[in-house]
């Protein structure tokens, strides 16, 4: 049995939390619209069943007992926490609020930079973005939808492919210059650090690409290691080595020469990007907005696009 359910009653600790709030049966009544006797009653019970004085009474002048303080505080939070769940429930269910999780890397190298065109189409619904490498989980964390980089489909989920990437070798042009080169054949990489994303030496990436490039190799050793391809691509562009990008999430730096890519040469990604929730959550009005909108903006956008300026 939870021990929630020894609790005094909701309308009780309502009553009170008014009656501690005013210090006065006769307004905390005229809150509530009940009787001064009501009021009365209802503190009278509560104290008898905590075993606890609550307040204090001298002639006209009211106060609370040190115990009847700390249950003011204790009700007052827990009414505020309640009532914002309560308001979180209604707005999400009449399609006001949406919850978005997705990658950190997706979000600043593609989502972030477009989401003002879906702010501005739908100014009713609240956004809340939520940028984590970890799986939401839809039952407990109150997410809605979320963008995944996989190979899905995942159990129990409505999974919508976005898109497909591609992977390619950029470099910093800091990095060619100290080391004065010149790359004119693939092979020419393995003499530079490559950094590493784990995901992509889980998944050999490196081999296939350089397979692709008819160099035989192993998964490279030299170069650091990173579990988030956001702080790889910085790395890179830092010229701490060469970084295998996906087409997705680097357009930003190839626009601007921060990066290049040396060789034309793209091999596809085992994975690509979903979009998933659960079923129940597939027909709810803000789902299926911001689903319209990200279609659309991906047919309308090539994956290596950056978002467009906005015109002055």
């Amino acid at each position: 049995m939870r021990a929630w359910q020894h609790l005094p009653s909701l309308r009780t600790l309502r009553i009170f939390e008014s009656a501690a709030r005013h210090l006065n049966w006769t307004r905390a009544a005229a809150e509530l619209h009940l009787t001064h006797g009501a009021v009365s009653l209802q503190i009278k019970a509560l104290e008898d069943e905590l075993g606890l004085k609550l307040f204090e009474r001298e002639g006209k002048r009211t106060w609370l007992t040190d115990a009847g303080h700390q249950l003011a505080i204790g009700v007052r939070e827990a009414m505020d926490q309640l009532a914002a769940t309560v308001t979180r429930v209604r707005e999400r269910s009449a399609g006001h609020m949406l919850t978005v999780s997705v990658l950190p890397s997706f979000a600043s190298a593609w989502l972030v930079g477009r989401l003002g065109s879906f702010i501005a189409r739908h100014p009713e619904i609240e956004l809340n973005l939520q940028s984590t490498s970890a799986l939401a989980d839809f039952r407990n964390d109150g997410v809605d939808l979320a963008i995944r980089w996989g190979n899905g489909p995942w159990p129990g989920l409505r999974c919508d492919k976005l898109l497909d990437d591609e992977l390619f070798p950029v470099v910093s042009p800091k990095l060619l210059g100290r080391n004065r080169r010149s790359l004119r054949e693939p092979v020419q990489l393995l003499d530079l650090p490559l950094v590493r994303i784990k995901q992509h030496a889980r998944l050999n990436d490196w081999v296939r690409w350089f397979s692709a490039a008819g160099v035989r190799t192993t998964e490279p050793r030299r170069g650091p290691v990173f579990d988030d391809t956001e702080l790889a691509l910085r790395a890179a562009a830092q010229g701490q080595g060469v970084v295998l990008a996906r087409s997705s999430l680097v357009a930003h730096r190839l626009a601007s020469g921060e990066l290049i890519a040396p060789f034309a040469l793209r091999v596809p990604s085992l994975y690509a990007y979903y979009l998933v929730c659960p079923e129940t959550h597939a027909e709810k009005p803000s789902v299926q907005r911001f689903r319209a909108w990200l279609t659309e903006e991906i047919a309308a956008a090539s994956p290596l696009a950056p978002p467009q300026e906005p015109s002055s």
